[in-house]
């Protein structure tokens, strides 16, 4: 669970984690330094800027930990936004990064298993911390998002979409939130194929990682789509 959708969670063992996590250009992706922002709503307690380069905490969550008001015993206020952080950051590595996954239910795994890999140095069994933060991330996403980010990411909400995804999707629309306008990678059929994402008209081109017109998220120089165009 943690950060990000409240159901279906695979479960990704220590081994499987450090593996992805050391594919291809993914561990330069997951050194880098992050900035943290909490100034805006963020329906699953906390995203990304499409660029990895900020973490976002749900604003009021952020209240709510820093004064007490969600605790997990063993853990300051300040730990437990670290945690999420960690989650945050490690999900957008996998799924920019150049390795096996390429959309978010998986990358979220991973990022769940990081998570808790970490909670667990603390001497926490995971499963108590995602049960003390569950009421929060649940009232969190029950609550519309009158101030959402316009550079989030929102591969959490367009791959494998709940009603209530949609919704939001709808209001991330009105407020102006750019990937909320292209479609999921799942949709585009995003992975490896035979013609590649740096020889298509959508590429927005500058490297190995680009924004695309049509898909969420940055996509890889090397990947492919169903949408691709010469």
């Amino acid at each position: 669970m943690s950060t990000g959708h409240l159901h279906g969670d695979e479960t990704k063992s220590d081994a499987e984690l450090h593996k992805m996590l050391g594919e291809g250009d993914t561990p330069d992706l997951y050194g880098r330094k992050v900035k943290l922002d909490t100034l805006h709503d963020i329906p699953y307690a906390g995203g990304s800027s499409v660029d990895g380069k900020t973490v976002y905490i749900d604003r009021t969550v952020y209240r709510e930990v820093l004064d007490g008001k969600v605790r997990v015993r063993g853990m300051t206020g300040r730990q437990i936004i670290d945690m999420w952080i960690e989650h945050e950051h490690t999900e957008w590595s996998i799924d920019a990064g150049d390795n096996p996954v390429d959309t978010y239910p998986a990358a979220h795994a991973f990022a769940t298993a990081n998570e808790h890999h970490h909670v667990a140095v603390f001497g926490i069994n995971p499963e108590r911390y995602e049960a003390a933060i569950r009421p929060a991330l649940e009232r969190c996403v029950k609550r519309d998002p009158e101030n959402p980010p316009r550079d989030l990411w929102c591969g959490p909400y367009l791959d494998d979409p709940t009603p209530r995804d949609k919704e939001l999707l709808r209001i991330f629309r009105a407020k102006g939130v750019l990937d909320a306008f292209k479609a999921s990678k799942i949709t585009a059929g995003y992975g490896i194929g035979d013609r590649e994402c740096k020889d298509c008209r959508y590429f927005g081109g500058g490297g190995e990682l680009a924004s695309c017109e049509k898909v969420c998220g940055l996509v890889r120089a090397n990947r492919h789509c169903k949408w691709w165009t010469e």
